[in-house]
Protein backbone atom coordinates (compact mmCIF):
# COMPACT_ATOMS: atom_id res chain seq x y z
CA UNK A 1 0.00 0.00 0.00
CA UNK A 2 2.95 2.48 1.16
CA UNK A 3 4.46 1.27 -2.09
CA UNK A 4 1.43 2.42 -4.28
CA UNK A 5 0.97 5.53 -2.39
CA UNK A 6 4.68 6.15 -3.26
CA UNK A 7 4.71 4.96 -6.86
CA UNK A 8 1.42 7.38 -7.36
CA UNK A 9 2.42 10.78 -5.84
CA UNK A 10 5.80 9.84 -8.02
CA UNK A 11 3.37 10.07 -10.93
CA UNK A 12 1.52 12.52 -10.12
CA UNK A 13 4.66 14.55 -9.30
CA UNK A 14 6.37 13.57 -13.31
CA UNK A 15 3.12 15.28 -14.82
CA UNK A 16 2.74 17.79 -12.76
CA UNK A 17 6.66 19.12 -13.92
CA UNK A 18 6.03 18.13 -17.22
CA UNK A 19 2.91 20.39 -17.50
CA UNK A 20 5.15 23.08 -15.36
CA UNK A 21 8.14 22.34 -18.41
CA UNK A 22 5.30 23.15 -21.16
CA UNK A 23 4.28 25.87 -19.88
CA UNK A 24 7.30 27.69 -19.21
CA UNK A 25 8.59 26.68 -22.89
CA UNK A 26 4.84 28.40 -24.05
CA UNK A 27 5.93 31.19 -22.24
CA UNK A 28 9.84 31.72 -23.75
CA UNK A 29 8.38 31.19 -26.68
CA UNK A 30 5.95 34.32 -26.78
CA UNK A 31 8.41 36.59 -25.24
CA UNK A 32 10.87 35.47 -28.11
CA UNK A 33 8.13 36.51 -30.44
CA UNK A 34 7.31 40.06 -28.82
CA UNK A 35 10.94 40.75 -28.59
CA UNK A 36 11.61 40.33 -32.29
CA UNK A 37 8.41 42.14 -33.24
CA UNK A 38 10.61 45.61 -33.43
CA UNK A 39 12.11 43.89 -36.21
CA UNK A 40 8.79 43.40 -37.96
CA UNK A 41 8.48 45.70 -41.54
CA UNK A 42 6.49 48.12 -39.92
CA UNK A 43 7.98 48.73 -36.75
CA UNK A 44 11.42 48.55 -38.35
CA UNK A 45 10.92 50.89 -40.50
CA UNK A 46 9.63 53.33 -38.15
CA UNK A 47 12.98 52.81 -36.28
CA UNK A 48 14.87 53.37 -38.35
CA UNK A 49 13.35 56.57 -40.12
CA UNK A 50 13.94 58.05 -36.50
CA UNK A 51 16.57 56.89 -35.41
CA UNK A 52 19.40 60.01 -34.95
CA UNK A 53 23.13 58.85 -36.29
CA UNK A 54 26.07 60.97 -37.22
CA UNK A 55 27.86 61.14 -40.48
CA UNK A 56 31.59 60.94 -40.70
CA UNK A 57 32.30 64.72 -39.92
CA UNK A 58 30.02 63.76 -36.37
CA UNK A 59 26.90 66.22 -37.91
CA UNK A 60 23.65 64.51 -36.66
CA UNK A 61 21.60 62.88 -39.27
CA UNK A 62 18.89 60.90 -39.85
CA UNK A 63 16.71 58.90 -42.19
CA UNK A 64 13.66 60.86 -41.89
CA UNK A 65 15.32 63.68 -44.09
CA UNK A 66 14.92 61.63 -47.04
CA UNK A 67 11.18 60.28 -47.08
CA UNK A 68 10.13 60.81 -50.02
CA UNK A 69 12.70 59.06 -51.68
CA UNK A 70 13.53 54.85 -51.93
CA UNK A 71 16.17 54.22 -49.30
CA UNK A 72 18.97 51.12 -49.21
CA UNK A 73 20.39 50.83 -45.64
CA UNK A 74 23.52 48.78 -45.73
CA UNK A 75 24.79 47.93 -42.17
CA UNK A 76 28.72 47.41 -42.14
CA UNK A 77 31.80 47.07 -40.22
CA UNK A 78 35.34 47.57 -41.17
CA UNK A 79 36.26 44.30 -40.34
CA UNK A 80 33.59 42.67 -42.45
CA UNK A 81 34.80 41.08 -45.69
CA UNK A 82 31.90 40.61 -47.61
CA UNK A 83 31.63 44.58 -46.54
CA UNK A 84 34.40 45.46 -48.56
CA UNK A 85 33.35 43.48 -51.31
CA UNK A 86 29.84 44.69 -51.39
CA UNK A 87 29.94 48.64 -50.41
CA UNK A 88 31.87 49.34 -53.81
CA UNK A 89 28.54 48.03 -55.54
CA UNK A 90 26.37 49.21 -53.52
CA UNK A 91 28.85 53.27 -54.17
CA UNK A 92 27.99 52.57 -58.28
CA UNK A 93 23.97 51.82 -57.81
CA UNK A 94 23.74 55.39 -54.67
CA UNK A 95 25.57 57.01 -58.06
CA UNK A 96 23.22 55.78 -61.01
CA UNK A 97 20.29 55.75 -58.65
CA UNK A 98 20.83 59.46 -56.94
CA UNK A 99 19.05 61.47 -59.73
CA UNK A 100 16.00 58.98 -60.12
CA UNK A 101 15.10 59.56 -56.63
CA UNK A 102 17.08 56.33 -55.11
CA UNK A 103 19.92 56.51 -52.64
CA UNK A 104 22.09 54.30 -50.65
CA UNK A 105 23.55 55.32 -46.41
CA UNK A 106 26.02 52.45 -45.73
CA UNK A 107 25.73 52.50 -41.43
CA UNK A 108 28.47 51.49 -39.79
CA UNK A 109 28.66 49.24 -36.47
CA UNK A 110 32.28 49.29 -35.53
CA UNK A 111 32.96 50.48 -31.99
CA UNK A 112 35.56 52.59 -33.37
CA UNK A 113 34.59 55.48 -35.77
CA UNK A 114 38.38 55.85 -37.09
CA UNK A 115 38.19 52.41 -38.33
CA UNK A 116 34.81 53.18 -40.62
CA UNK A 117 36.98 56.14 -42.02
CA UNK A 118 40.04 54.46 -42.58
CA UNK A 119 37.81 51.72 -44.50
CA UNK A 120 35.68 54.78 -47.00
CA UNK A 121 39.38 56.73 -46.88
CA UNK A 122 41.36 53.32 -48.22
CA UNK A 123 37.55 52.05 -50.87
CA UNK A 124 36.79 55.80 -51.52
CA UNK A 125 33.41 55.71 -51.00
CA UNK A 126 31.17 58.47 -52.35
CA UNK A 127 27.60 57.12 -50.55
CA UNK A 128 26.68 58.66 -47.50
CA UNK A 129 28.30 56.89 -44.54
CA UNK A 130 26.86 57.13 -41.28
CA UNK A 131 28.32 55.84 -38.25
CA UNK A 132 25.89 54.51 -35.47
CA UNK A 133 28.29 51.86 -33.63
CA UNK A 134 27.54 48.02 -32.07
CA UNK A 135 24.68 49.21 -30.05
CA UNK A 136 22.83 51.51 -32.02
CA UNK A 137 20.32 50.72 -34.71
CA UNK A 138 21.33 47.69 -35.26
CA UNK A 139 21.48 46.49 -32.15
CA UNK A 140 17.82 47.47 -31.31
CA UNK A 141 17.00 46.00 -35.00
CA UNK A 142 18.24 42.88 -33.59
CA UNK A 143 20.79 42.12 -36.75
CA UNK A 144 22.33 38.96 -36.75
CA UNK A 145 24.74 39.27 -39.53
CA UNK A 146 26.38 42.35 -41.37
CA UNK A 147 26.07 42.67 -44.12
CA UNK A 148 22.47 43.35 -43.74
CA UNK A 149 20.36 45.93 -45.52
CA UNK A 150 16.83 47.27 -46.08
CA UNK A 151 14.99 48.42 -48.83
CA UNK A 152 12.84 51.57 -47.78
CA UNK A 153 10.25 53.02 -49.83
CA UNK A 154 9.13 56.20 -50.31
CA UNK A 155 6.95 56.29 -47.53
CA UNK A 156 9.03 54.91 -44.93
CA UNK A 157 8.65 51.30 -45.13
CA UNK A 158 10.48 48.51 -45.27
CA UNK A 159 9.67 45.89 -48.31
CA UNK A 160 13.12 44.01 -48.40
CA UNK A 161 15.64 42.89 -45.71
CA UNK A 162 18.94 40.66 -47.16
CA UNK A 163 21.26 39.65 -45.02
CA UNK A 164 24.83 38.36 -46.89
CA UNK A 165 25.97 39.71 -50.06
CA UNK A 166 25.68 37.19 -52.73
CA UNK A 167 25.15 37.77 -55.84
CA UNK A 168 21.42 36.79 -56.24
CA UNK A 169 20.85 38.53 -53.01
CA UNK A 170 22.43 42.19 -54.52
CA UNK A 171 19.93 40.81 -57.91
CA UNK A 172 17.28 40.85 -55.86
CA UNK A 173 18.01 44.19 -53.90
CA UNK A 174 18.56 45.97 -57.11
CA UNK A 175 15.35 44.77 -58.97
CA UNK A 176 13.39 45.86 -55.54
CA UNK A 177 14.95 49.68 -55.98
CA UNK A 178 14.35 49.49 -59.73
CA UNK A 179 10.49 48.43 -59.42
CA UNK A 180 9.81 50.96 -56.97
CA UNK A 181 12.02 53.67 -59.01
CA UNK A 182 9.40 52.43 -61.70
CA UNK A 183 5.96 53.43 -60.15
CA UNK A 184 4.29 56.10 -60.67
CA UNK A 185 4.12 57.57 -57.28
CA UNK A 186 6.96 60.62 -56.63
CA UNK A 187 8.32 62.23 -53.84
CA UNK A 188 5.14 63.20 -51.64
CA UNK A 189 4.25 66.79 -51.20
CA UNK A 190 5.55 68.29 -47.82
Amino acid sequence: MIRRDLLLKVLVGAVLITVAAGAASSTESTSSTESASATEPEQAGALMMNHRMVDLDGAPVSLEAYRGEVLVVNFWASWCAPCLRELPILDGWNTTWQNAGARVIAVSIDSKAPNARAFVAKTDLKLSVWLDGPQGLAAQLDLPAVPTSYVIDRTGRVVLRIEGSSPADLARMQEKVQSLLNKTDRRPEA
